[in-house]
C-alpha cells in the first residue's frame, strides 16, 4: 500500500516536518535566472538584458510543460526516484548555467531547470497539502501555501543580491547546486521506495504535443523578448518567430482534439466560463507585475539604487503578502464572494501605481517607497490565491494540471513579457517626446557647456514613467467593470427574479431578496 507521505515509515513525524522545511524552499526557489540580479548577470556576460529575460521566461515555460505530464510521471516512477533524480539533474544544470558565457546555453539550461524542478517540487507539495489542509480544502491550502512560497522567494532574492554584491554572479548557482545535492542526499536516506499507483508506461505520454507546445512557447519567448531590441516588426526574425508560435500552438490544439489521452484539454477554455475568465484576469495580473520594470528603471537611473537596495525594498512586500493570506483565509472560511477579493487585489495594484505616479521625483527618500511595496505585495498575494482557486473550480486533477500549465505560462511569461515590451516602447517614446518638446526652447551651445542634457534626460525618463503609470491607473476602471459583471460561481437567481418583477411593476409579496 502506498504511503501518502514521501518518507519511510521509520522516520518520526517531527523529523518528517523538519525534512520538509529543509527540502521545500530550495526546490521552490531554484531557477536558471534570479530576477533581482538580471543586470548583474547581463553585465558579467557582456550581453543584452533581453537574453537574461528570455532565460527567465524559459524557466517558466519549463515549469508549465512539466505540469502537463507531472501526474503521469509520478505514477511511472517511485517518489525517491523522482526527487533524487531531478535534484541531481537540476544541480548539474545549475553548474552549467553558472559557468557558461553563452547566453543561449543559459536560456536552454533555464528551460530544463524549470522543467525538472517541478517534479521534485510536487513531491514536497503533496505532503504540505495534507499538513496545511487535512480535509483537502483548496481555499485553506492556497491561503497558507502561496504566501509562504512568495515570502521565501522575496527573502531568497534579497540574500542572493547580497551574495552577488559581495562575491560574483556565479555564487547563487554554486550555492543552489550544493543545496540541490543536499536535497538529493536527504531523499536518498529518508524516502520510501513505494509507488504511487500501478506503473504507467511512458509511451502513453503525448511527447509530440509536448514538443509542439514547447516550440510554440519558445518561439513566442524569442519574439516578445527581443522585439524591442531588434526594432519591433522591422527585424527579420521577430515576425517569423511570433507567426511560428501561433502555428505551433494551433497544431497543438488540433492534435489534442483527436487524441484519446489528451495532454491538455483546450476545449475547457470554451466550455468552462471560469477558465477563460481566470485567463483574462491573469493577463491583467501579468500587466501589473510587468510595471516593476518602470520602477527599476527609475530607481537605478534616477535615484541611483543598486540591485541590493531594490531587493531590500522588495522585502516590504512581505507584510502585504501575509495580510493577503489572512484576508483570503477568512474570506474562504466565511464564504465571502470572490468578486470582492479580486477587486480588492486589483485596487491594491491601482494604489501601488498611483503612489509611484505621485512619488516619482529627482530626489526621494527610500522610506516613501515602503507603502507602495506593501500594496504591491497585498495585490499580488490576493490575486495569486483567489484567481488560481477560481480557475480550478469543479475540475479533476488531470484537467486542473493541464489548465494550470497554460495559465502559468500566460501569467508569468506571456502577459509579463508582452507588457514589458509595450512599457519599454512607451517609456522610450515618451522620453524622446519630452526631449523633443524641450529642444526648441534651449540653445545647443548652452546645453553642451553646462551638462544640462543629462538633467533633461532624467526629467524625460521621469515624465515618461508617469505617463505609463497613469495609464496603469486608468486600466483599473475597465478591469473593475469586468470583475463586477461576473458572478464567480455565486449567481443569485432569486435576485434576478426580484429585479425583473420590480421593473415590471409586479407584486413582490412572498419573495425573499437574499438566499435562504
Amino acid at each position: 500500500m502506498y504511503n501518502q507521505g514521501p518518507f519511510a515509515t521509520w522516520v518520526p513525524k517531527p523529523l518528517m516536518l523538519l525534512l520538509i522545511i529543509f527540502m521545500l524552499p530550495p526546490l521552490a526557489v531554484v531557477s536558471g535566472v534570479y530576477t533581482t540580479n538580471i543586470t548583474d548577470i547581463s553585465g558579467a556576460l557582456g550581453v543584452y538584458a533581453d537574453y537574461i529575460a528570455a532565460a527567465n521566461n524559459a524557466g517558466t515555460i519549463g515549469m508549465g510543460l512539466a505540469l502537463s505530464i507531472i501526474m503521469r510521471v509520478k505514477v511511472r516512477f517511485r517518489s525517491k526516484e523522482i526527487l533524487v533524480g531531478t535534484s541531481i539533474i537540476v544541480a548539474l544544470l545549475l553548474l552549467m548555467n553558472g559557468t557558461t558565457d553563452n547566453p543561449h546555453v543559459l536560456i536552454f539550461g533555464s528551460l530544463l531547470i524549470g522543467f525538472f524542478k517541478m517534479f521534485g517540487l510536487m513531491e514536497m507539495i503533496l505532503p504540505v497539502l495534507f499538513i496545511l489542509s487535512p480535509q483537502g480544502e483548496r481555499g485553506r491550502f492556497y491561503s497558507l501555501f502561496y504566501p509562504i512560497i512568495i515570502v521565501v522567494s522575496q527573502v531568497t532574492g534579497y540574500l542572493f543580491a547580497d551574495l552577488i554584491a559581495n562575491t560574483s554572479y556565479q555564487a547563487p548557482y554554486l550555492l543552489m547546486a550544493a543545496l540541490m545535492l543536499g536535497v538529493a542526499a536527504l531523499g536518498l536516506i529518508f524516502q520510501h521506495n513505494q509507488r504511487f499507483a500501478r506503473k504507467m508506461p511512458l509511451y502513453q505520454v503525448d511527447w509530440l504535443s509536448l514538443l509542439l507546445l514547447a516550440t510554440s512557447a519558445m518561439a513566442f519567448n524569442y519574439g516578445l523578448s527581443f522585439m524591442r531590441q531588434q526594432g519591433w516588426f522591422q527585424a527579420a526574425y521577430v515576425p517569423l518567430s511570433l507567426a511560428a508560435g501561433v502555428v505551433f500552438l494551433a497544431l497543438t490544439v488540433i492534435r489534442q482534439r483527436f487524441l484519446k489521452r489528451k495532454l491538455i484539454q483546450f476545449d475547457l477554455f470554451f466550455k468552462r466560463e471560469h477558465v477563460w475568465h481566470s485567463l483574462v484576469l491573469l493577463l491583467f495580473v501579468g500587466i501589473y507585475l510587468a510595471s516593476s520594470g518602470i520602477y527599476v528603471q527609475y530607481s537605478m537611473g534616477v535615484l541611483g539604487y543598486s540591485n541590493l537596495i531594490n531587493a531590500q525594498l522588495n522585502l516590504w512586500m512581505i507584510p502585504g503578502i501575509l495580510l493577503a493570506g489572512v484576508v483570503a483565509f477568512f474570506g474562504f472560511k466565511n464564504n465571502l464572494n470572490l468578486k470582492f477579493v479580486v477587486l480588492l487585489g486589483f485596487f491594491a495594484f491601482f494604489l501601488h501605481s498611483a503612489c509611484l505616479y505621485f512619488l516619482i521625483q529627482p530626489q526621494l527618500n527610500i522610506e516613501y517607497l515602503y507603502f507602495p511595496m506593501f500594496l504591491k505585495g497585498l495585490g499580488m498575494g490576493l490575486l495569486f490565491i483567489v484567481v488560481w482557486y477560481y480557475a480550478a473550480v469543479n475540475m479533476t486533477p488531470e484537467q486542473s494540471l493541464g489548465i494550470t500549465a497554460i495559465l502559468l505560462m500566460v501569467r508569468t511569461f506571456f502577459a509579463t513579457a508582452l507588457a514589458s515590451a509595450l512599457f519599454g516602447w512607451a517609456n522610450y517614446a515618451g522620453q524622446w517626446q519630452s526631449l523633443s518638446d524641450l529642444a526648441g526652447t534651449l540653445d545647443a551651445g548652452v546645453m553642451a557647456g553646462s551638462g544640462l542634457y543629462q538633467t533633461l534626460q532624467l526629467n524625460a525618463l521621469m515624465a515618461s514613467s508617469k505617463v505609463v503609470l497613469g495609464c496603469l491607473c486608468l486600466l483599473f476602471f475597465p478591469i473593475a467593470l469586468f470583475v463586477l459583471t461576473h458572478h464567480y460561481g455565486q449567481f443569485n437567481y432569486r435576485r434576478v427574479v426580484f429585479f425583473r418583477k420590480m421593473i415590471r411593476g409586479n407584486s413582490l409579496r412572498g419573495y425573499r431578496f437574499a438566499r435562504a
